[in-house]
């Protein structure tokens, strides 16, 4: 290699450490910003009204919209475990892509953990879109367990979120599988020099 190639090279280089050091901890500061805030959510819905919120605030999910107070702490509850459910998913995610910056910063392109990383952050978000799917029907269904049977509802919406995460997970996870491969096939022609 001539001398600018290499220089070419180490600049490049230096570029993806700089920026994987940044977003690995730019994802850090996001991923304890989701888990404080998942908690701060999930303990609200489950205190009795008056204690961090007021009875007279409202709760909507999907269309159906609610006073904090009218709904029973059981219902709330579940609500909570949903809740839950989605920025524990959104906090896995963040952690499996922070690794995968983790990697790159160390110049770990075809390790198989940074591979294993994208892979399994691929499978996070894929799981998040579905339970976000689902967490419409099954949140709407909730909010209005207690209400008399006329007035219960289900809604079912499919937005752009749902649609974003499930194409990127599943793209994270296809980009994974090949890279794994090309890192099979590099290993392999080693062997061969």
């Amino acid at each position: 290699m001539t001398d600018t190639l290499m220089a070419e090279r180490a600049d490049r280089l230096a570029r993806i450490r700089r920026l994987s050091g940044f977003m690995k901890w730019f994802l850090t500061v996001v991923m304890g910003l989701v888990v404080i805030i998942g908690l701060f959510l999930v303990v609200t819905l489950c205190l009795p009204a008056d204690l961090l919120f007021t009875a007279d605030e409202m709760i909507d999910i999907a269309d159906v919209e609610r006073r904090m107070g009218d709904i029973p702490l059981g219902q709330r509850i579940a609500i909570a475990g949903l809740t839950g459910l989605a920025f524990f998913l959104i906090a896995g995610a963040c952690w499996h892509i922070r690794l995968v910056f983790k990697r790159f910063q160390h110049i770990e392109f075809f390790d198989p953990r940074t591979l294993s990383s994208v892979v399994s952050f691929g499978r996070w978000l894929i799981i998040f879109a579905i339970v976000d799917l689902i967490s419409d029907p099954v949140g709407s269904a909730l909010l209005t367990l207690d209400l008399p049977e006329g007035q219960r509802s289900i809604d079912v919406t499919l937005d752009g979120g749902e649609l974003f995460f499930l194409i990127l997970g599943s793209l994270m996870l296809v980009f994974g599988w090949i890279l794994r491969e090309a890192a099979l096939i590099a290993e392999e022609n080693k062997q061969f020099i």
